[in-house]
């Protein structure tokens, strides 16, 4: 499903990790675009990312913690390249643990993507949308 509705659009590096991993035994997935992003923007204003909510076109949720050891192994080695084209924000607390930020600019003061991966628990997020750097930012202050 997660392959079908992100071949409608152009695919980013950690999308294209997800759509590899999205029906591999044990992982879940989750994808929210047009109608459904209502209902996600709704859950996302209960989150740290709250004051971006209304700038998501799409989410994904792609949860690895089900799969196998390899399979996890397999899906590291390849989140590390797909990651290596984003910029690094650093690492934020949330209800599950640490969370890395990354990333994915479409000009100096431009992002067309936040991905927040956790990796205790193997759950990468990614938030699609026109985002600017300093609205990022502030999330970092938010808490």
């Amino acid at each position: 499903m997660l392959s079908t509705m992100l071949s409608m659009s152009a695919q980013t590096p950690v999308e294209k990790v997800m759509i590899k991993y999205e029906d591999v035994q044990g992982a879940k997935n989750f994808v929210a675009q047009g109608i459904k992003m209502t209902l996600a923007r709704n859950l996302l204003k209960s989150t740290q990312v709250a004051p971006i909510a209304s700038d998501v076109d799409e989410l994904y949720i792609l949860r690895m913690g089900g799969a196998s050891q390899s399979e996890r192994l397999r899906f590291l080695s390849d989140l590390k390249i797909a990651l290596k084209q984003y910029d690094y924000y650093g690492t934020q607390p949330s209800k599950n643990g640490e969370v890395e930020v990354y990333v994915h600019h479409t000009g100096p003061q431009t992002v067309d993507e936040l991905v927040i991966y956790n990796p205790e628990i193997y759950s990468l997020n990614s938030l699609y949308g026109h985002f600017t750097v300093s609205e990022l930012l502030t999330l970092a202050i938010t808490k």
